[in-house]
């Protein structure tokens, strides 16, 4: 009997240690549901904030004035091995507005596009150029330039840029087998073409 009496009371104190438990965990229950709310306020606050920052950003034109190259589709014609000329066709879509300096001499006729041969921009300074036509008319620097050069800075679909390499030199300079001629859009410094010579 005696051994009943101990079991019960140790059942008796288990009940209550058990009820405690479950009130607490109906507390925290009734704690998470409290503050779950209060989270869901403050992150679509921040939400809004960061959207509103970005909306006025735009706005203000902090973001989106990021230089691109314009969209247009050009070739690189005739670059072969042991030949000392190649052209540049604009075959269509986005005319370049700022391709060449406008009745400039000096080094170099390209303004915000340049052809590079291995990475060097392509002048008549560096002794590795002998002539640049635009459309069949050469340009100032070339030795059958006109004072007037090309009275235009536009690159538009249907022109094209014929480029002749230095032929005074020993050996006269053609192009090589490994080659790489480029055309750069120099105010974002994206390669619109680039060809390997075979």
């Amino acid at each position: 009997m005696n051994t009943n009496k101990k079991f019960d009371g140790k059942e008796e104190n288990g009940r209550r240690n058990s009820g405690s438990c479950k009130e607490s965990s109906r507390r925290l229950r009734k704690d998470e549901r409290a503050v779950s709310p209060v989270i869901g306020i403050i992150l679509m606050i921040a939400i809004t904030v960061v959207i509103a920052a970005v909306v006025a950003a735009f706005a203000y034109g902090l973001i989106g004035n990021v230089d691109t190259a314009p969209s247009a589709a050009l070739v690189v014609d005739g670059a072969q091995e042991g030949k000392p000329e190649f052209t540049v066709l604009h075959h269509g879509g986005e005319i370049i507005t700022q391709a060449f300096r406008e009745n400039v001499q000096g080094d170099s006729c390209w303004d915000e596009m340049e052809v590079k041969l291995n990475g060097r921009t392509l002048t008549f300074t560096d002794g590795r150029v002998d002539e640049i036509f635009l459309n069949g008319t050469p340009s100032v620097e070339s030795p059958a330039g006109t004072a007037t050069g090309w009275g235009t800075t536009v690159f538009a679909p249907g022109d094209e840029v014929k480029i002749t390499l230095d032929s005074s030199t020993t050996p006269p300079l053609t192009l090589k087998s490994g080659d790489t001629i480029a055309v750069v859009f120099v105010p974002s410094g994206d390669i619109m073409q680039r060809v390997t010579v075979p």
